[in-house]
């Protein structure tokens, strides 16, 4: 299965505020506890997640179905690339990849639902950008942006685009270097605490900033409380 190249352009929130969170994996309860204690309105607000909607927690169907909902939006993660990789296109390195991961609440899902979620899973964007009340723009990606101009997404090939979904070698080289046309990036998929060493759930429940990319993958699935920022 081939990792889609789309980017996905969201107009100035001229009536609310925009907010992005870190991976959600499953723990969609808890994203509305904090959802409400930050006064968020569904009516006027949207929210923009780095991906991993499914796995690792008890409500990934949940999840999934937030993709139906106008004010959600989501980048691919590489667990909803592994899911339709192996469970829709027959990938059976990927399939097992993905049980062995997280994905082994499926079992107990209805296959009804199945063609429903790879509709949903099967539109998520590879990048979001957000144009901001300043004029500038924010860009979401899940794992990392193997480039040094934001404008270089539309042309990446299958192998840039994998590292979209699976590199963590900015973050681990703690690159400060700043990409050029956007604002601000915001990746999930590592775990903030990891850069140095193991963290607390009070630490890592903070965004990581190297250069103009923001991390904020706090480990939700971990017991830490999800990182929200409102652009």
């Amino acid at each position: 299965m081939n990792i889609p190249s789309t980017v996905l352009s969201l107009s100035k929130n001229t009536l609310g505020h925009d907010y992005v969170v870190g991976d959600i994996h499953g723990n969609v309860s808890r994203l509305f506890d904090q959802l409400e204690e930050l006064g968020f309105d569904r009516a006027v607000d949207r929210l923009i997640c780095t991906g991993d909607l499914v796995d690792r927690g008890p409500e990934s169907a949940k999840a999934i179905e937030l993709l139906s909902e106008d004010w959600f939006f989501s980048v691919l993660g590489n667990h909803e690339h592994l899911m339709l990789s192996g469970l829709k296109h027959g990938n059976s390195k990927n399939k097992m990849t993905w049980l062995k991961n997280g994905g082994e609440w499926i079992a107990t899902s209805n296959p009804a639902d199945w063609p429903r979620w790879f509709e949903l899973l099967s539109a998520l964007p590879i990048a979001i950008e957000v144009e901001l009340a300043s004029g500038g723009k924010a860009g979401i990606i899940h794992a990392d942006f193997p480039g040094y101009d934001w404008q270089q997404i539309k042309d990446f090939d299958q192998y840039q685009l994998e590292m979209c979904l699976w590199s963590r070698s900015q973050f681990k080289q703690g690159c400060e270097d700043v990409v050029s046309g956007i604002e601000a990036i915001y990746h999930g998929h590592t775990i903030n605490g990891t850069m140095n060493g193991s963290a607390g759930n009070k630490e890592r429940s903070k965004a990581v900033q190297l250069g103009n990319r923001f991390y904020i993958d706090p480990g939700v699935y971990l017991g830490a409380k999800f990182v929200i920022v409102q652009l």
